[in-house]
């Protein structure tokens, strides 16, 4: 969603203004400050309710698999993780198993080279919620406005830009067995079953309204630095990604 305040009509010499008309800016800011505090915690009201908790098998899948922390601190130059995090099974799950609010961009005022004193009249945040099982886009929508409105930001607007619920599969499901025994003969080591990732796709009206088992086998790897500059993939990766689909459908037709 797009968070936005408008406190002029137009921008102003902070001469003029700078003590006397509301900063577009500063408003945002302290609208944003209200969205989660320094410990990390989410304050919207109610924000956590109807979340569906983490399997003890969730965290037996997460424990077969590797410790990132060292390779996220060498790849993203990561200085230390939030929340008192260090490593090992904990980082992993809080990595998907947790809902988010992320501030992706600010914008307002003068952005140029130089010095430009201005008051700026308008000032936008792009900012995304990573929903998990049990959260609804619709319902943190509402809580989101009535959150603002009783902070006394009633001012600010939101611009709902697009959502979706969390879904998932089973990570024992004979459908994703299949995915992970056809990618054997391809990529000539064994895959690794990971019962969450976090991203954006159709895949809730599959699994829960047509009762449709999804799994994921991207084709990415560590350097493909996905929605940063550069973004990119291995046209090797993408010509086994190939092979390993047609080996799922053919497997598929088998079932």
């Amino acid at each position: 969603m797009e968070l936005s305040v408008e406190s002029l009509g137009t921008d102003v010499h902070s001469r003029l203004g700078g003590s006397i008309f509301p900063n577009a800016a500063w408003r945002l800011v302290w609208a944003l400050s209200t969205l989660k505090g320094p410990d990390e915690h989410i304050r919207i009201p109610s924000f956590y309710d109807n979340i569906i908790r983490p399997t003890a098998h969730d965290r037996e899948l997460m424990d077969a698999l590797p410790d990132v922390a060292d390779e996220y601190k060498q790849r993203f130059g990561v200085k230390q993780f939030i929340k008192g995090l260090t490593g090992g099974t904990n980082l992993k799950m809080e990595e998907v198993f947790t809902p988010t609010c992320t501030i992706c961009g600010l914008t307002g005022g003068y952005q140029g080279p130089g010095s430009k004193t201005v008051q700026p009249a308008f000032a936008s945040a792009k900012v995304d919620f990573r929903l998990v099982l049990g959260q609804k886009p619709e319902d943190i929508l509402k809580k989101l406005r009535a959150h603002l409105d009783s902070e006394g930001f009633a001012d600010v607007q939101i611009k709902y830009l697009g959502g979706e619920p969390a879904a998932r599969t089973d990570p024992d499901d004979s459908f994703v067995r299949t995915v992970v025994q056809s990618a054997e003969e391809v990529y000539e080591f064994p895959m690794a079953l990971v019962p969450m990732v976090g991203g954006s796709g159709p895949n809730y009206p599959f699994v829960h309204d047509l009762g449709l088992p999804v799994a994921t086998a991207g084709l990415g790897y560590p350097d493909t630095r996905a929605h940063a500059p550069n973004e990119n993939i291995r046209v090797d990766l993408y010509l086994k990604h190939a092979r390993h689909m047609a080996r799922v459908i053919k497997e598929f037709a088998n079932h």
